[in-house]
């Protein structure tokens, strides 16, 4: 079901994956695989911002308690990481095409 739309409730109901908070308690995050897959494609610059667009996300399907919404982060990017670690960025010189000042001759 990887890269499908829930149609409905029940639809999101039946692709429903646990998430581990930090303390050890196990919630079910109703299309998390697709969401975690949504957001790698993003490639977001920092942590902060991975975080922000998961809980929103996840906030579309999953009911997430105003108090524990630091816990969700937390336990989202973590989860992020272990399937998509960082991805690629262009964020320094290695990685970039050579340009004509870059070579010595």
């Amino acid at each position: 079901m990887t890269g499908e739309k829930p149609c409905c409730a029940a639809a999101a109901a039946r692709m429903v994956k646990k998430l581990v908070l930090p303390g050890g308690f196990q919630v079910d995050i109703a299309n998390l695989e697709n969401i975690l897959k949504e957001v790698a494609d993003l490639r977001l610059a920092d942590d902060e911002a991975i975080k922000k667009d998961l809980l929103q996300r996840v906030k579309i399907y999953s009911y997430v308690a105003p108090g524990a919404e630091a816990d969700y982060s937390k336990a989202l990017l973590k989860e992020y990481k272990q399937q998509y670690g960082n991805p690629k960025r262009n964020t320094g010189k290695r990685g970039r095409r050579p340009t004509r000042k870059s070579f010595k001759r």
